[in-house]
């Protein structure tokens, strides 16, 4: 028992010199973690005079506390929504094909006392999707931005409202692509600016982390942090257009006399000028303000019009979403309407390729299209 008793008391002794080793090197309990093994054993060296001498010698084996994870919750891929069969569609008597238009919802929120403040507008989201609902719409574009990414951006202060929010916005970004594809099976998706945040913000800060995959997975399987993965866009069987600001979609082919219209997110914000630019009908997100511009130009005596459009956005319009101009010293958003319009559109091609493009305003989650009225329940 006496031996014991020394035992214990020489263990005690090597532990409170560890402890006072690992505070005179700065290291903190919660960087320690856990004692999880300690080793005693014996070795021999030989002093100044050639004699040995016999020491005790001790390891010990930390668990710190990144071991166990991070404590924080960790970005998930969206929580998979089920989805009802798509019913099959009979074309049009006169052969034409509808695509419906949803521009910028910027989903993502502000945790303000525990509570979830969107900065994406619901209610115009849902009008959005019962203006492609009514118009049998056979394709759905979002125009990009679907997902804010306040809390990964690198362009303003990123305050602790919006720490902890990517989450619920893919939950409800992959809910809201969900609804579409129980309208129609050909649903697209552009990535806009604030997608990008993501990729930019891995680049600049974790390189290594940028195209990791899942182990085991085949070479072209979308990378861990990407909006694809993130989205479930493969189980919803959405196409998303990545490559910001080179990504672009086409929606109708145009005829010898009205040029083929594609969708962009865009990078002008002066439809005009996007007329003038391109020589190419383009409609675009980004923009926010629902406007559209027509050019035409005489080509070996025949004309050729140019039709740039944009339907607006989908998101809050009175100071909600965050920007360079959010106050820092408060933790809800001040109100201040932007010069920004809520919208989407309807474009109808016929087969000889000839199409018209319907610009669909939405305020306060009603939208009045041909005559009938779509309001948010």
């Amino acid at each position: 028992m006496a031996g014991d008793a020394v035992d214990r008391a020489e263990g005690q002794r090597i532990l409170v010199k560890l402890a006072d080793e690992l505070a005179r090197r700065g290291m903190t309990a919660e960087e320690i973690g856990r004692l999880s093994r300690v080793s005693m054993w014996q070795g021999l060296t030989k002093n100044d005079d050639g004699e040995a001498e016999v020491h005790d010698l001790y390891g010990f084996q930390l668990a710190p506390s990144w071991d166990d994870g991070p404590e924080w919750p960790v970005v998930q891929p969206a929580a998979p929504v089920r989805l009802p069969p798509v019913k099959a569609k009979k074309r049009s008597a006169n052969g034409s094909r509808v695509t419906a238009i949803l521009p910028d919802p910027q989903i993502g929120f502000r945790r303000v006392d525990s509570e979830l403040i969107p900065t994406h507008d619901r209610d115009a989201m849902s009008a959005g999707i019962l203006v492609a609902k009514a118009a049998k719409a056979d394709r759905i574009v979002n125009l990009g931005d679907t997902i804010d990414l306040p809390e990964w951006s690198s362009k303003f202060i990123v305050t602790p409202e919006f720490v902890e929010t990517t989450q619920p916005a893919l939950d409800e970004g992959h809910e809201f692509l969900a609804r579409q594809k129980a309208i129609c099976d050909e649903v697209d998706v552009l990535e806009g600016n604030h997608d990008d945040r993501l990729a930019i913000a891995t680049t600049a800060n974790a390189r290594g982390a940028l195209r990791l995959r899942q182990a085991c997975t085949t070479p072209d399987s979308w990378p861990v942090l990407s909006m694809q993965n993130l989205l479930r866009l493969d189980d919803l069987g959405v196409t998303y257009h990545d490559g910001y600001p080179a990504n672009r979609t086409k929606l109708t082919s145009g005829t010898d006399e009205l040029t083929p219209l594609v969708a962009v997110h865009g990078e002008l914000l002066d439809v005009v000028k996007v007329a003038k630019v391109s020589r190419q009908s383009y409609v675009q997100g980004h923009i926010h303000r629902r406007s559209m511009h027509c050019e035409t130009y005489e080509v070996d005596g025949r004309p050729l019009t140019v039709v740039a459009f944009s339907p607006g956005c989908l998101c809050r319009v009175d100071g909600a979403v965050p920007s360079t101009k959010s106050a820092k010293t408060r933790k809800r958003p001040l109100v201040r309407w932007e010069n920004w319009q809520q919208g989407c559109a309807i474009v109808t091609e016929h087969d000889d390729g000839e199409w018209a493009a319907e610009i669909v305003p939405i305020h306060r989650g009603r939208a009045m299209w041909r005559g009938r009225t779509f309001e948010a329940a």
